[in-house]
This record gives C-alpha cells, structure tokens and sequence, in this order.
C-alpha cells in the first residue's frame, strides 16, 4: 500500500521539522549566511543615503570629504560581508543537496527495484533531481533573504525613530508593516493554484520526454513523431499559460511593494522637512527609504518559492517514509555449501493485478542441482525469480534456502549468497573493471580473469587496447549484446554465489557461445535456477518445470518432459 492510500501525509509543521532534522549541519552555517547578510544589506541601505547625502552636500557648497570616507570604508566592508555571504550561502546550498540526495537515496536502497517499477517513469528521477534542487532553494536562496528582509527594515526604522524622531520614522514604519506582512500574500492562494498547476503539468512533460526517449525506436518505426510532438507543444502551451497566471500575481505584488517604496521615501522627506532637518539629512532618508525596499522582495520572493519547496518536500517525505515492501529477516544466511532452494505453495499477485502471477507453486531445486522453469511471457518464471530474491514477498507459502525460510534472514546475506544474471542486467557507465567487481569489489585481478574465463569473455577483452580499463559506455553500448551478457555473468560468477539464478543468459549468444559458456557452467559448485523459452538449449538439467498463467503444468526430467505427448499444444504456442 502507498503512502497516500493509508495516511493523509504530514502537517506543515511535520514536514518542516522532518526537513530541519535532515539538514541539521548546515544550521550553522545558514545562520551565519543570514547574518551576512543582513550586515550586507544594512550597509547597502547606509551606502545609498551617504551617496545621495554627499551629492547634496556637495551641490550646496557643503564639505565632502568626510561623506568620501565613509563612502569608502563603507564599500570595502559591504564587498567583505558580501563574499563571505556568497561563500557561506554556497556552502549551504552544496551541503543542502548532498545530505537531501543522500538522504533519499538511503531510503530509496531497501524499496528497491519495486519502488521503480511501480512509479509513474520520472517520478524517481524527478524527485532526486528538481524536487531536491526546490528544496535547496529555501536554504540557499529564502530563509537568508527572508530574515534579512524582516530584520533590516525594523533596524531602519527603529534606527530613524531613535536618530530623528518617531513621527519621522511612522510613515516608513507603515509601508515595511505592508510590506511584510500584506503584499507576500496578496493573492497567494490562486498564485500557489496556479503554481501547483504549473509543477503537474512539468512532471507531465518530463514523463512524456522520457517515454519518449526510451520508446523512440517504437515511435519512430511506427511513424508517431508528430504526434508525440503536437502533445509535447500542447504541455508546453499550458504549461505557458499556467505560469502566465502566476506571473501575473507576482507583477502586482512588485507594483505594490514599489508604490510602497515611493509612498515612505515622500512621506519621510515631507515629515522631516516639515521638523526642519537640513536637506543633506532629508536626502539620506529619502535615498535609504527608496533602498530599503529591495529587502521586502525577499519575503515576496519566498512566497513564490515556498509552494514549490513545500510540494517538492511532500513528495520526497512520500518516498522516505514509504515502508518498504520487504523488512530485513534476523538472521544472517551463511552457506558453506550449495543449498537447495524450496518454493513450497507460493501463491503471489502483482499489486494492482486481478491475475495471480503464481498459484499454489511447488518446486524444489537439488543441493548442487539444476533446474529450468519453461513457459510463455507472463507464465510466472520470472515472478519466481523476484521472490526468491526477495524483491517482494508471497501472498501465501514460503521460499526456502536450505532449511531457512528467506524471510527470515536479513537482504544483504540472502543476495550475497543469492545472484541472478538475466539478459536485462544493467551496466554502469564505467570501466570493464569496476563493472566486474562491482559485487565484489575486494576481489583481486586474477580472480576477475577467471571469472570472465568462465564467462568466455576474457579472450576478447585482451584484445581491447585497454583491457580491463575500457569502458563500457551507458548502458553498456560499447559492447555487443552479447558481451554485457557475458559480463553480467561474470560480475555474478566473481561473487561465488551458493545459488546462481539464470534468466534468459543466453539470448543474444550464439549457438556456439551458448555451448561453450554452458560448458563452463557444467561443473560451478552451486544451486542453479535457470528461466527460459528455449527449452531446445538446455541439456543439462535436472529436472524441468513448465509454468502456462502461474500453474505447474508439469515436471520431471527433460526427457519425459520432451516426450509428454499431452504438451504438444503447449510447445506450439511460441515459447
């Protein structure tokens, strides 16, 4: 069951707390980034009245050097507390995206592969790359602006009503009061419509794009392209038009704060012209209230950000506290020897699915034995596969390793001992070398030698002018089918695994590879499960289990299996 299904998800103050408990080491530094800059923004707002001061001063015939000095001292200081607060806000913000991607991807270990293969494609990626860099944004570029913009015009007002006068600093008082606390929210409910809006609609795009992308032979060969694209143009027109909405409510909130900017610096200027302050002391009010508003923007800024952020951590809290599909056993599988492997009545069902994907399934695979499931797609092979992996668990009946039921150990020891190679197998976008050891990454080069001799692979990866170095590209797109296989096969081999699954190994071999890597295979000391439709290849089995909608048809010897005329129908169906 999701997240959603069985809870209504956390309260604002939840999340926030969940948030600030995740990135409690850049507390510090985000509070200096914020001290930073508000001395930043505090000398900006002083520097601005000494100006328009001095210009005055001067027009008058009045003395300058003095409004010179501080001029200079006051630039070299707000240059200091400016890079000091780049540089702390940078620390924050790379800090920040660390521990959030981190912390996800410690979730994300234990839920896989069934958290990938039951979200929407995108929605993982989505949340390990914009959700976090949204939530970023309120470390690196909301929480410093915010406070500044609260703390720098109280000190400015306080500051003028201390210096001049309280009646001087009313008008100005009231704009920041307005500033603060009504324009940031002055249409913020359809803003943040409009916005959460605008977010589906991105997450919609980003998975057209990706389907897109990795059906692209399928599209192109049956002649879609324009299709995709005209869908692709009319996500983009709403997506347009969603932010237009946004955007205008923001247009209107900098209208206002500017009006607002304009309604303090006159009314100051009349109020002290009107105490009779001189006009060099008229124009440094006048000067430092127009400035003091780029702070306010902060918070106006902020409200934007924060739907974003806030939707963005519902998600990836969604992910985070979503329990795992499996929970690790107590007890730590040590195998010495090769064990036999039970499913003893395994009934299972994909969520969601009205057909079971196994039924009541009984096989025992021989310490040191082999045995094959044969059957069409969706038959159930490869559901078994998972089970015994424990990617998910059985509705009904137990997998047994030896005597241990597999529930019972922990994920770690079962797949240590456990390994499957299937023709699906993923290569990282490295080295030949790092792909080989990636199971075992203690193993030393002759050990990976002998692995990819069994493998058949070694003579040809001599033969690369890098050897071991070469890269594989993404996906293993350097080598050939058959290659990635072979290396699959190899990285698994090279762990010693008690029990060796094999699902469809073979499929891009030749009839002569198959011979010679099935050759090497003969004499492994383990268990070995293997899942195929070519029931042709297999020679050297045990015993052979036909599998047709997740039932056992039958089992036995190849040879009475090859021999059972009542199967004939089944064999003709494509395997």
């Amino acid at each position: 069951m999701s997240l959603n299904e069985s809870n209504p998800g956390p309260t604002m103050r939840q999340l926030v707390g969940w948030l600030a408990s995740q990135t409690r080491p850049v507390h510090g530094p985000l509070y200096v980034s914020a001290l930073l800059r508000i001395v930043n923004l505090s000398l900006d707002v002083i520097l601005f009245g000494l100006a328009a001061g001095g210009v005055m001063s001067a027009v008058r015939g009045g003395a300058v050097g003095g409004f010179l000095a501080c001029l200079v001292l006051i630039s070299v200081a707000k240059a200091t507390a400016y890079y000091l607060e780049q540089l702390s806000g940078h620390y924050v913000a790379f800090k920040a995206l660390e521990l959030l991607r981190t912390m996800v991807f410690s979730h994300l270990w234990p839920k896989a592969p069934a958290i990938v293969t039951s979200a929407r494609s995108g929605d993982v990626l989505a949340s390990l790359t914009r959700d976090v860099d949204r939530i970023e944004v309120v470390y690196a570029h909301t929480f410093a602006p915010v406070i500044s913009a609260i703390v720098v015009p109280l000190l400015f007002v306080v500051g003028t009503g201390i210096a001049l006068g309280w009646k001087v600093a009313a008008i100005p008082g009231i704009c920041v009061a307005l500033a603060l606390t009504v324009v940031p929210f002055a249409g913020l409910s359809g803003s943040m419509r409009a916005t959460r809006r605008t977010l589906g609609l991105r997450r919609d795009l980003s998975h057209h794009v990706t389907d897109s992308i990795f059906g692209s032979e399928e599209i192109v060969g049956y002649g879609r392209q324009e299709d995709r694209l005209a869908d692709m143009d009319a996500i983009g027109l709403s997506i347009s038009r969603s932010a237009a909405d946004a955007r205008r409510v923001s247009g209107i909130r900098r209208a206002a704060n500017a009006f607002l900017a304009l309604a303090s610096s006159i009314g100051a200027v009349w109020v002290a012209a009107s105490q009779g302050y001189s006009p060099v002391v008229v124009a440094v009010l006048a000067a430092g209230c127009l400035r003091l508003f780029e702070g306010p923007r902060g918070v106006e800024d902020a409200a934007g950000y924060l739907d974003h952020s806030l939707a963005a951590a519902r998600r990836l809290w969604e992910i985070c506290h979503e329990s795992p599909r499996v929970a690790d056993g107590p007890r730590i599988l040590s195998l010495s020897e090769p064990p036999s492997v039970t499913f003893k009545g395994v009934s299972y069902s994909y969520p969601g699915s009205r057909d079971p994907a196994l039924v009541d399934f009984n096989v025992e695979v021989p310490a040191g034995g082999h045995v094959v499931l044969v059957g069409p797609s969706g038959s159930g092979k490869t559901t078994a596969m998972s089970l015994l992996l424990r990617y998910d668990d059985p509705a009904a009946g137990d997998v047994l390793v030896g005597q241990t039921p597999i529930r019972q150990c922990t994920l770690e020891s079962l797949r240590r001992h456990v390994v499957a190679v299937s023709q699906k197998n993923q290569l990282l976008d490295s080295s030949i070398l790092e792909n080989v050891t990636l199971g075992a990454p203690e193993a030393n080069v002759e050990d990976v030698w002998d692995a990819l001799e069994t493998a058949c692979l070694a003579d040809e990866i001599r033969e690369m002018p890098e050897m071991l170095e070469t890269g594989v590209g993404r996906a293993g797109r350097e080598l050939s089918g058959g290659q990635a296989q072979r290396l699959c096969l190899a990285r698994a081999l090279l762990m010693r695994p008690k029990v060796l699954i094999l699902d469809e190994f073979t499929a891009n071999l030749n009839v002569e590879l198959q011979s010679r890597v099935r050759a090497n295979l003969r004499d492994l000391p383990c268990t070995i499960l293997e899942i195929t439709h070519r029931l042709d290849t297999v020679t050297e089995a045990d015993r052979v289990v036909l599998l047709d909608r997740g039932r056992t048809l039958a089992s036995g010897p190849l040879a009475e299996i090859e021999t059972h005329r009542s199967l004939a129908d089944f064999f003709t169906r494509g395997l």
